[in-house]
């Protein structure tokens, strides 16, 4: 039986959004989100985010679609997703096979539970401003395997006291092996809390403006980092390199652009001077010219 199908019999304490989701204590609660609950598998959907949560997401199957701020990246099955999105809007849109498992929890309670272990964002009880992590870790069997028994035991947990105790014991299961997951992966290069943070500067910098891509040595100087440990730091946390993040993020921003405009205005206001670079840039993201985009978006509008 599909993973999504057996939500018909199931009642919970919450239905946020759509979604099932169970409190477990004040400050933290599991859910369970499919393609039913958020019905945005032809065309991108907003959903409003938390601005009192981290969020710790596991996804089950499917691929889904992310939009937020000025990010844009794809998931797919036992990749893992964490951060806080302070209330900023979320536009989505997913496969008909979608399933994803998400334990929100406060910052305080999160500094309690993992006070003893040594995982690079266990200071949060201070202020926390928008962050979102997207990591394909492959190695992340554990937190796979938990979400997936979260799956199933929320299918059979009511207001029965057992059951809620054992799907408690499962969330702290989940949130262990979740940090162990993106620990194992960042002290690789045994980084800080500190060079963690500088790392996602850079992934500002980058972002903030994609008409003209910095250079790495610029970048390092900004941030205090050696050149060496930016560019190796910066692609084991990011799962790229930082010239091939900025261009991702440059040709996303393009394709939103060629809704509306020209591709020579495109390429103007993505800083080339030289169109046809624009176009080979492009092709060479999405294995199409900008013009077939432009056209396909023409087409879609005078239907």
């Amino acid at each position: 039986m599909h993973l999504y199908e057996m939500l018909n019999n199931y009642k919970s304490d919450n239905n946020i959004y759509g979604s099932i989701s169970i409190e477990l204590q004040p400050g933290l609660s599991v859910s369970m989100v499919t393609a039913e609950h958020l019905n945005a598998i032809d065309v991108y959907k907003q959903f409003p985010s938390s601005n009192n949560y981290l969020c710790f997401n596991c996804q089950l199957q499917g691929e889904l679609n992310v939009k937020v701020k000025d990010r844009q990246f794809i998931t797919h099955k036992g990749d893992l997703t964490f951060g806080f999105a302070n209330g900023e809007t979320f536009h989505l849109q997913h496969s008909k096979d979608f399933c994803n498992i998400e334990v929100m929890i406060i910052p305080k309670l999160l500094d309690v539970l993992i006070k003893d272990m040594d995982f690079h964002f266990s200071c949060l009880s201070a202020k926390v401003d928008f962050f979102l992590q997207h990591l394909q870790i492959h190695q992340s069997i554990n937190v796979l395997s938990c979400a997936r028994q979260l799956f199933y035991l929320m299918q059979n947990t009511d207001c029965k006291v057992t059951n809620r105790l054992l799907l408690y014991a499962h969330v702290l299961k989940y949130l262990n092996w979740y940090f162990k997951s993106f620990d194992s992966l960042l002290t690789k290069e045994e980084f800080t809390q500190w060079e963690y943070e500088q790392f996602n500067h850079v992934r500002n910098y980058l972002v903030s403006d994609l008409t003209n891509p910095p250079t790495i040595e610029w970048l390092a100087k900004q941030v205090g980092i050696n050149q060496s440990k930016l560019k190796k730091g910066f692609k084991q946390v990011f799962g790229k390199s930082i010239y091939a993040y900025f261009l991702t993020e440059r040709m996303n921003k393009a394709k939103q652009l060629l809704m509306e405009n020209s591709v020579t205005e495109t390429a103007v206001m993505m800083g080339y001077s030289n169109i046809s670079h624009f176009s080979s840039a492009f092709r060479k993201q999405f294995g199409v010219l900008p013009k077939e985009i432009r056209r396909q978006n023409s087409n879609f509008l005078n239907e």
